[in-house]
């Protein structure tokens, strides 16, 4: 069985292999229990290696090393478009390949992946939280994301902003796609195809505010990460 981590990472291991940009191997965070099974996951088409690179983001700053993660991210949502301009398609065919990914006809690209993999991290993880310390989830997530933005200052408010409104989104909408997890974890899926839409509505170029909004998602992931990290201590 392949890993859902890429084909680099050793599935029975705590780390990941050397990080392409400080050499160092991240250690994955929080615990291995903690986390989606992607392999057996239908939430998701599979994708291992923006899985992994979703993962390790995480871990680079959970373990100090925040520096890597905006060259990976960048790195990501760039190899992509350059992927896309090799097909050589005309604006309309572009126009018509976008609206099929959008609503969910096509595979999702390597950064809406990573972005699905961040929210549905906050999401799972400020459950686990919200279910062992009796607080509701819409409180945690509250928590969660004021922390997360007012920690991100680096970030342009509206890269922020724009974070948190698809993940608003995909709450509000959650119950139109099925009960419980499976409906929110499709009408998540959704929101996250409208990551390069969305960019183009801000100001700048797309690729910094997808990397942006991408950053500011994984802040949300990494602030839920650290109070399920909490609960490990207290309870063990």
């Amino acid at each position: 069985m392949r890993s859902p981590y890429g084909s680099a990472f050793n599935p029975f291991a705590t780390t990941f292999g050397s990080c392409s940009e400080c050499l160092n191997s991240h250690p994955l965070w929080p615990g291995r229990k903690h986390h989606v099974d992607w392999d057996a996951s239908e939430s998701i088409e599979r994708d291992p290696d923006a899985i992994r690179s979703a993962l390790e983001v995480l871990a680079a700053a959970a373990d100090g090393s925040p520096a890597c993660n905006e060259p990976v991210l960048r790195t990501l949502v760039t190899s992509t478009y350059e992927a896309m301009a090799q097909m050589r398609m005309g604006g309309w065919a572009q126009r018509q390949y976008r609206k099929r990914r959008q609503s969910g006809q096509d595979p999702m690209l390597a950064q809406e992946t990573v972005l699905y993999v961040f929210l549905t991290m906050t999401l799972m993880w400020s459950s686990i939280y919200a279910a062992t310390s009796g607080q509701g989830v819409d409180k945690v997530l509250e928590l969660v994301t004021d922390r997360a933005n007012a920690a991100a200052t680096s970030l342009p408010q509206e890269q922020r902003q724009a974070a948190e409104s698809l993940l608003v989104a995909a709450v509000q909408q959650a119950p139109e796609h099925g009960e419980e997890l499976g409906g929110l974890f499709s009408a998540l899926r959704l929101s996250c195809r409208m990551l390069e839409k969305l960019s183009l509505r801000l100001r700048g170029n797309k690729i910094d505010n997808q990397v942006g909004i991408l950053l500011a998602a994984g802040n949300y992931a990494l602030c839920a990460g650290v109070l399920v990290a909490r609960l490990d201590t207290k309870y063990t």
